[in-house]
């Protein structure tokens, strides 16, 4: 796919979570943040919950999943960047020996015509 279409795409998905938040801002949501315990004096089974706002609790779990996505594909980006750097420096290494070649050649050049100047003038002396 092309870059810019998956940029529009992501940036529509974050308006959506962003859209969604504004619509659920007045609800509220309970979760269960710890497993069932046992009161030992009644022996009522418990839940440890806590009550959270919809839109706080959606940017929570969009702000948890940005960060694992991005920690996730870090590793591949930073072996992409080490593979671009090294190829950068195979093609800044082979300009380099074209540069030397050429300006080679120009001396060499530069060095038959002073010869060939030199045998003309020997030979019309």
């Amino acid at each position: 796919m092309n870059k810019k279409l998956v940029q529009i795409i992501a940036f529509l998905a974050a308006l959506a979570v962003i859209y969604i938040a504004i619509l659920n801002v007045t609800g509220s949501v309970t979760l269960q943040v710890w497993g069932p315990g046992v009161d030992a004096a009644s022996g009522v089974v418990t839940h440890a919950t806590k009550s959270l706002n919809i839109a706080l609790f959606t940017f929570l779990v969009f702000g948890v999943g940005l960060f694992v996505g991005i920690a996730l594909f870090m590793p591949f980006y930073s072996a992409q960047e080490d593979k671009l750097n090294a190829f950068r420096r195979e093609l800044e290494k082979s300009s380099v020996k074209t540069d030397a070649s050429t300006s080679e050649v120009k001396v060499l050049q530069a060095k038959i015509e002073v010869l060939e100047k030199a045998l003309k003038d020997a030979l019309n002396g």
